[in-house]
């Protein structure tokens, strides 16, 4: 069963990077000649100085969304709509991405793709974080508890589900998605996990304690996590927003049931990425 026809794309471009204009206006020209409406995201339109739609109206016009720039922009365009449920594409268009697998040369020869439904949308599990029950923020790839002085450690106290569970004492605690394994997780030791599994990773950055080890836990979990003496601590939400954790205050962490939904081209296939990105079998 194909996917529905998508006609109307909303493009988010990447930040700080005039340079794209030229690239964006050829994509618009491709975009047009095969009968696609192309709304350009507000931020991006002022950057290039063109017109564009506040990205809540854009969420609400388009069919799906279009990330020009790097994975950064993809995991950024993902967080902000995720209310909005719509479908994103990634164009790279710098190294080789994890999500944006689609490089600027493929573009004219699957936009086509996105009318006859031709194309994969992949599910990747997204985090809810709150901080003493209150509004919510949503990360694609990881929510990092972390030290906000690099003089000094920090003590957290992690629950499961309620129940008191472990001390971490050290740099700070990853809790990251399979999708985000390969990001700053994998850095810290822990394990690869394949992007579309449904897990929670707990993983200590540089523990002050031989015996802590990174953990994989089912996403049905609810994580809770408090300082566990004076201070604060930093929130690192995919790499991009932050937020503080006072004493006394506690973060609670869930798996979405509803993920983030990509766009990929029939044939994208996560092991070569992986192959590609960390170039194992080199020596074979």
């Amino acid at each position: 069963m194909k996917n529905p026809a998508i006609n109307t794309l909303g493009v988010i471009l990447r930040p700080s990077t005039p340079a794209l204009k030229e690239y964006f206006l050829d994509f618009q020209s491709l975009a047009h000649s095969l009968g696609f409406e192309v709304i350009l995201d507000s931020i991006s339109a002022g950057m290039i100085n063109m017109n564009g739609l506040n990205f809540e109206e854009l969420c609400k016009q388009c069919d799906a969304l279009v990330s020009i720039g790097g994975d950064g922009t993809l995991i950024s365009t993902a967080r902000r709509s995720f209310s909005h449920q719509k479908p994103i594409l990634g164009i790279n268009m710098g190294h080789l991405g994890f999500l944006t697998d689609l490089q600027k040369d493929e573009v004219s020869s699957f936009l086509p793709n996105l009318k006859n439904g031709d194309y994969n949308i992949t599910n990747h599990m997204m985090l809810e974080g709150k901080i003493d029950n209150q509004t919510s923020f949503f990360a694609l790839n990881d929510i990092i508890l972390t030290r906000p002085h690099n003089t000094s450690m920090i003590h957290l106290k992690a629950y499961i589900d309620e129940n008191y569970f472990n001390s971490y004492y050290g740099d700070g605690l990853i809790v990251a998605t399979p999708t985000g394994s390969t990001a700053y997780n994998i850095s810290a030791g822990g394990a690869v996990v394949y992007p579309f599994s449904h897990n929670l990773l707990l993983t200590p950055i540089c523990a002050h304690s031989l015996t802590q080890r990174p953990l994989i836990l089912p996403s049905t979990f609810t994580i809770k996590v408090e300082l566990g003496e004076q201070g604060l601590c930093n929130i690192i939400i995919d790499g991009q927003e932050n937020k503080t954790l006072k004493f006394k205050q506690q973060i609670s962490i869930v798996a979405q049931k509803n993920g983030a939904k990509l766009i990929h081209n029939p044939h994208w296939d996560y092991f070569k990425i992986l192959k590609q990105k960390f170039h194992w079998g080199d020596y074979e």
